[in-house]
């Protein structure tokens, strides 16, 4: 059916070359210093990111420079809270947001059985554990009642997914964390732009973690932005990214330096210069993306056998890969055997996770930092965690039955996109 390949997101379509040359010529790639050069660490570290970008490129060199602070004022705007910190990854800003949110040894974070590893991986940093919980057979989403079951006395706090470009159930889960008194980080790395019930996701919970990578909705190639409206948690955020314990007083109490651990995190004004670009064509970015999805959605209504995702009541959808869920008729061709045939036909279809992430050696054989068992067992932890596959016995069905299609995005068109439709009429008859 198709030949040629699909059209990659990383592409540039504003100001990405303007601005990367402005800072080629600036002479200044990365204005991060470790040092204070003399300014006072607390009020630095606690300026609002829209405070911060009014600064001259060499002034707040703990904050970066010039473009690395543009970024983040431009980020926490969008968003609508104060704080914006730029990383060098989503990664990383999982980890800053965890650190900063005071995560310890044994501490447990409840996490959705699906996502990229590093959601559930950054949980170790702190040598915390991810205890995962089962997603929504409809929305892919961590399921609020699952968590409910899984909150122990050892919980801290939740990490809401919001997977494919899909929303969880924030006010579910919110009502969750005020019951137990935990902290929300809202993993935004596939829904940039989206929203819930009229405010940006990123801006829910204590924290919220964007992805800049390749792949992604806007990309500078690598990067991320963690976004907060907590001052405190800025404030530690900023230490951790850029060897805070450098700048930490003496005089500060244990509660200011907790994991407050020599770390470089930090963004390079290169790739802030081409994120700010990005950022400023992300609402075209999305229309497009979502026009593509919603039109595919359509095209294929007419195959009850392909199911697409549910929305949450008043969230919004701006769809990063189209999940549909796969219900094979009488006499049909089962989900792998369809997805090889969609592929050899030049449609790059996924069947799923190759494993979800509990299924993953580092917690499935508890080795992470070590060989005896840290932190997944004493004096960490009790060891009462449960790992491998089995584990999330819902989420596993559902992921038996996927079928990913990636390409949405733009530059990709609505002849593209008929493409895919007329390869799953050919195959499904």
């Amino acid at each position: 059916m198709r030949t040629r390949p699909f059209a990659s997101a990383c592409y540039a379509g504003g100001r990405e070359r303007q601005l990367l040359l402005e800072c080629l010529e600036s002479g200044r790639w990365s204005s991060f210093r470790a040092g204070m050069q003399g300014l006072d660490v607390r009020q630095v570290g606690t300026l609002t990111s829209a405070a911060a970008a009014l600064y001259g490129p060499l002034d707040l060199r703990f904050l970066g420079g010039r473009y690395v602070r543009e970024l983040e004022a431009r980020f926490s705007e969008h968003v609508g809270v104060p704080y914006a910190v730029a990383a060098n990854s989503a990664t990383s800003a999982l980890v800053m947001a965890l650190g900063a949110l005071n995560l310890g040894p044994g501490d447990e974070v409840l996490v959705p059985s699906m996502s990229f590893h590093a959601t559930a991986t950054a949980v170790l940093a702190s040598n915390s554990v991810p205890v995962f919980v089962e997603v929504k057979e409809d929305t892919f989403c961590l399921d609020p009642e699952d968590a409910a079951a899984k909150v122990t006395a050892r919980t801290r706090a939740l990490i809401a997914v919001h997977l494919g470009g899909n929303t969880a159930d924030m006010e579910a889960l919110q009502e969750l964390a005020r019951r137990h008194s935990l902290k929300v980080i809202e993993d935004c790395a596939q829904a940039p732009g989206v929203t819930y019930k009229g405010r940006q996701v990123g801006g829910l919970g204590d924290a919220g973690v964007f992805s800049l990578t390749e792949t992604k909705n806007i990309t500078c190639g690598e990067g991320g932005v963690l976004v907060t409206s907590d001052p405190a948690v800025a404030f530690k955020a900023r230490l951790i990214r850029n060897h805070g314990e450098g700048v930490a007083d003496a005089q500060w109490p244990d509660a200011d330096l907790v994991n407050v651990v020599g770390m470089n995190f930090r963004l390079t004004e290169l790739q802030a210069a081409v994120a700010v670009a990005q950022l400023e064509t992300l609402e075209e970015r999305n229309r497009l993306r979502q026009e593509n999805a919603d039109y595919l959605i359509a095209a294929l209504r007419h195959r009850p056998e392909l199911v697409p995702p549910h929305r949450e009541a008043g969230a919004g959808y701006v769809c990063y890969i189209l999940k549909f869920l796969y219900e094979p008729r009488p006499g049909g061709p089962d989900r792998d055997t369809l997805a090889a045939a969609l592929v050899a036909e030049g449609i790059p279809i996924v069947a799923g996770y190759p494993r979800l992430m509990y299924e993953n050696p580092v917690f499935s054989r508890r080795i992470a930092y070590g060989a005896g068992g840290c932190p997944f067992t004493p004096p960490y932890h009790d060891g009462a965690l449960r790992y491998g596959t089995g584990s999330c016995p819902r989420s596993e069905a559902i992921n038996r039955r996927f079928l990913w299609f990636p390409f949405v995005h733009p530059p990709n068109r609505r002849d593209d996109m008929d493409d895919v439709v007329r390869a799953f009429d050919k195959l499904l008859g």
